[in-house]
């Protein structure tokens, strides 16, 4: 026995208490008055316990646990500790507001408690407090503890809108096994729809996985007006809106051997107007890093689906790749297919590497109800010969045959263009005469040359964290050849059919500056001055974890110093000797200036101008900005679910001036004038707001406004978000609302977009 402020010691773990009894036989260490253990993973405090050292399980009375980075605190009259982090607890507590003293802004009480950290807990007879006053009484309840992946209810949506009523979307998780999950979810919109939506997710290996999203719809919520009101679009083949709608949506890759790979994507729907009025399609965004839906389906002009088979081999690949085409805007009769598409390409090296060959063979078999199809084998290799003259002159040469062969059959599609005829929406289709059938052939000599070089210096900084400033200068020339040849009795499938002549020359320079970046200290190192990576990267720590805010930011590594692109700046103009580069234009193409800045992992600056010297007028411009404040917290402490977290800026501009021919301003997409904006902001450590405007200038109207408030936890252990979105087409405005309890969830859906700098590492499916 040890009284008096005994201490008692193993590896990691310190043992503090008034009075110490230690059985070394068995290992058992009972302690009594002021009993304190601290271990790599949290801090015990308790008036008496039981201690074994073996598995270092214990039974402690009047406890308080809280987690090393205090990201939960659990108490309890009675805490058994059992394997691991495994606690069973009488009259317990627990909550993940352990950054603030006092009482916490929220916790979940029970008589019994069973809670496995990093897995799920459940609580019996117990409540919801919030500040420490029982609010909802919780009879039995399982919540996730300390963890983001576990079968159960995730938390709803819901939101409120002229359009669709009030909306309630409940998705279920279940987590099967460590590779595969999935969801269902009910979607009720009051004034709309009923609906039950499922998705399944499988990973099987390094870039192998599947994703199967599928959802049917009942609308007969829906009124006749209702309907009707909800069809801008009169001219579709199909111009009503069925009672049962249904959608299919899927991805696939899967490797048979390292070189041979299967891949399948799948969209097809049941009516042309599905897509266009939910806003909820697939029930997560991502099923790893890197492998998410990107196709903005709300805007899809078709729903395409394909599969095949990718066989890799060096220096090339052989693809056999099948297309099945659903239109959503014309006739399902005119839908073009591609069934089978065989592509083998690839690149040789001849004599001596001093030169080397591409080459592209593709047959395809184009079929569809009406109009022409047929095949197509396309011949394209092409002879290349680079060259280097010293250290500052380098060019190419290039020599292109190509041999085209059709067999082809049916009449032609006779197309009425938008603004004539009567079509107001959309072209206009109809089977015109029969076209020039049977074999066709097409014989093209092509080439193109250039000539470039690279000018560079080299300047000694060794300040804000930059050792050195590379700055190229990288004229260029190049001059492509293309004959002209008649193409009109070819059929059209895509743009191989029709290769316009020219012979253009295009010339232009190419600025660069690279910053070498002082290398980071060693994790040893005391150094708190600011990083190298925070004037011109990232944090050290995080250096490769930040994704880039601009995807064409070059960065190499050499010696252990990081090298990134920090300014690019490109001038450049083309010229046509044979005819106008537009209609109704001069030979002279815009010159085309473009500038990207990304100095810091907190901001880029990108832009690009095209000055016409015609009319000595600007013909189109754009400038996007991302910024994100670096003395904002813009890490959560705890993990939030679907609340997005740090305070960020996103702004574009966009503008194309009236093409010589535009005759009603704002009827054609030649004249259009943008500015969209994004912007969520901490205001004080308890409130941030959010509004992201869409205003089309050139019709003076708000496109659409989004306009948010948080109110918030200084520690992140809850967030309360509300927001009103307003949109014109569809005319709608939804009210949303999310409630996060930090560690645990989200229930709702966030008003706040996605934050471009925040990167999700929750396994949990992030439904839209």
């Amino acid at each position: 026995m040890v009284t008096g402020d005994a201490v008692i010691t193993q590896k990691h773990t310190v043992l503090t208490a008034d009075q110490v009894d230690f059985l070394r036989r068995d290992r058992l260490i009972h302690a009594k008055g002021n009993v304190h253990i601290v271990d790599p993973l949290g801090d015990v405090r308790a008036s008496e316990g039981t201690l074994n050292m073996n598995d270092e399980s214990t039974v402690m009375t009047d406890a308080v646990v809280t987690s090393k980075d205090k990201s939960y605190i659990l108490k309890g009259s009675k805490v058994q500790k059992l394997l691991g982090q495994h606690y069973k607890v009488l009259d317990g507590f627990f909550t993940t507001c352990g950054c603030d003293p006092g009482t916490p802004d929220w916790s979940i009480t029970g008589e019994q408690m069973n809670l496995n950290m990093g897995d799920t807990g459940t609580a019996r007879n117990g409540a919801f407090d919030v500040l420490g006053h029982p609010v909802v009484p919780l009879p039995y309840a399982i919540f996730p503890a300390d963890t983001d992946r576990h079968s159960g209810f995730l938390g709803p949506r819901l939101g409120e809108s002229g359009l669709r009523g009030f909306q309630l979307l409940q998705p279920w998780y279940w987590a099967i096994n460590k590779s595969s999950d999935a969801s269902i979810a009910l979607d009720v919109e009051t004034s709309q729809r009923v609906g039950l939506l499922a998705e399944y997710r499988l990973i099987t290996g390094q870039g192998d996985y599947a994703i199967l999203d599928g959802a049917f719809y009942d609308e007969s919520l829906r009124s006749a007006s209702n309907r009707a009101h909800d069809i801008i679009d009169t001219q579709l083949p199909d111009p009503h809106i069925p009672t049962d709608r249904y959608d299919f949506i899927s991805m696939v890759r899967q490797h048979i051997t390292p070189d041979l790979v299967l891949f399948g994507d799948a969209t097809t729907v049941s009516d042309d107007l599905l897509l266009r009025e939910l806003n909820v399609w697939t029930l997560s965004r991502t099923v790893q890093p890197g492998i998410a839906y990107q196709t903005p389906f709300v805007s899809m002009r078709n729903a395409d689906s394909d599969w095949g088979a990718l066989y890799s081999y060096t220096d090339g690949f052989a693809k056999l790749y099948g297309n099945w085409n659903q239109d959503l805007i014309q006739r399902p009769e005119y839908e073009l297919q591609t069934l089978p598409e065989l592509l083998l390409s690839g690149r040789k090296e001849l004599l001596g590497n001093l030169a080397y060959t591409d080459y592209n063979f593709q047959f395809d078999d184009f079929w569809r109800t009406n109009g022409q199809r047929g095949v197509r084998f396309d011949i394209n290799p092409d002879l290349t010969v680079p060259w280097r003259l010293g250290n500052y002159l380098y060019g190419y040469g290039q020599l292109n045959l190509r041999e085209t062969l059709y067999s082809v059959s049916g009449r032609t599609i006779a197309v009425t263009p938008v603004g004539t005829g009567g079509q107001i929406y959309n072209n206009g289709l109809s089977l015109g005469p029969l076209g020039d059938g049977g074999f066709r052939s097409r014989e093209m000599i092509y080439g193109s040359t250039g000539i470039g070089s690279e000018l560079e210096r080299i300047y000694n900084v060794h300040a804000l964290g930059i050792e050195q400033i590379k700055h190229t200068i990288e004229p260029f020339a190049t001059y492509s050849y293309i004959p002209n040849i008649d193409q009109g009795a070819l059929p059209l499938f895509d743009q191989i059919d029709r290769i316009e002549p020219r012979s253009l020359f295009t010339y232009g320079v190419v600025s660069r500056f690279y910053a070498k970046l002082t290398p980071a200290p060693s994790d040893d190192t005391n150094d708190n001055t600011a990083s190298a990576e925070g004037a011109a990267g990232t944090t050290p720590s995080d250096d490769d974890n930040v994704p880039s805010v601009n995807p064409f930011r070059a960065r190499s590594y050499t010696n252990g110093n990081s090298v990134v692109e920090i300014l690019r700046l490109t001038l450049e103009q083309a010229y046509d000797t044979n005819h106008a580069i537009a209609k109704g234009a001069s030979r002279f193409a815009d010159l085309d200036m473009i500038a990207n800045v990304f100095p810091t992992s907190v901001w880029s600056l990108g832009g690009q101008l095209g000055y016409s010297p015609e009319t000595s007028g600007i013909r189109n411009a754009s400038v996007g900005l991302n910024f994100q404040p670096w003395w904002t917290t813009n890490t959560p402490q705890l993990y939030l679910g679907k609340a997005e977290a740090g305070s960020f800026l996103e702004l574009s501009y966009d503008y194309i001036a009236p093409g010589p021919n535009t005759i009603r301003p704002g009827q054609s997409a030649n004249l259009s004038q943008f500015i969209n904006a994004r912007v969520y902001y901490d205001l004080f450590d308890r409130l941030g707001a959010y509004f992201a405007p869409s205003y089309d200038f050139v019709k003076h109207k708000l496109i659409s406004a989004e306009y948010g408030v948080r109110v918030k936890s200084p520690c992140d252990c809850w967030a309360f978000d509300m927001g009103i979105t307003k949109t014109i087409n569809p005319s709608e405005t939804q009210y949303q609302f999310q409630v996060t309890l930090g560690g645990l969830g989200s229930v709702g859906q966030s008003p706040f977009g996605r934050n471009p700098f925040q990167t999700r590492t929750s396994v949990l499916p992030n439904y839209q």
